[in-house]
């Protein structure tokens, strides 16, 4: 490691420790440009199920990739503490995470993410008794029709 690289590194620890920069840009940058289904065993530690409990929708076929509505219901599940968004054919998957402070806050997240192709979108949400997902395919239409 040369001092520039040792400097960007400090820098970036302390602006993470201070909350100047947003968790899902942490979580990617420590996971760099790992597969989707690695970044879901780094964040589950490998133990996940999937629930039906937990809705996630996406479109199936999607006319503008740049602007895709997502939305991740988990109000049926208790004591959520988080949730991911994993988007599989992203060269870096983790699209999104959210924390709650307080589990009695309803886990709902409605938000559009970018999708260059057909892909896998995976929800992950971590509650006091563990890790769920569940899954969803989006096709990309090219120019919009």
């Amino acid at each position: 490691m040369n001092r520039r690289s040792a400097i960007k590194v400090l820098i970036g620890g302390a602006l993470a420790l201070s909350g100047m920069v947003p968790l899902n840009a942490l979580a990617n940058k420590m996971m760099g440009k790992m597969a989707a289904l690695d970044a879901i065993d780094a964040i589950t530690g490998g133990k996940h199920s999937e629930s039906s409990k937990l809705k996630l929708k996406t479109p199936k076929v999607a006319e503008n990739g740049s602007q895709v509505p997502v939305t991740v219901d988990a109000t049926a599940l208790t004591g959520v503490k988080s949730i991911f968004l994993i988007v599989h054919e992203n060269i870096k998957p983790v699209a999104m995470r959210i924390d709650f402070d307080s589990e009695e806050v309803a886990a709902f997240a409605s938000f559009r993410v970018k999708l260059g192709k057909p892909t896998k979108v995976t929800a992950i949400v971590h509650t006091a008794s563990g890790f769920v997902t569940a899954s969803s395919n989006t096709k990309v239409t090219k120019g919009g029709c």
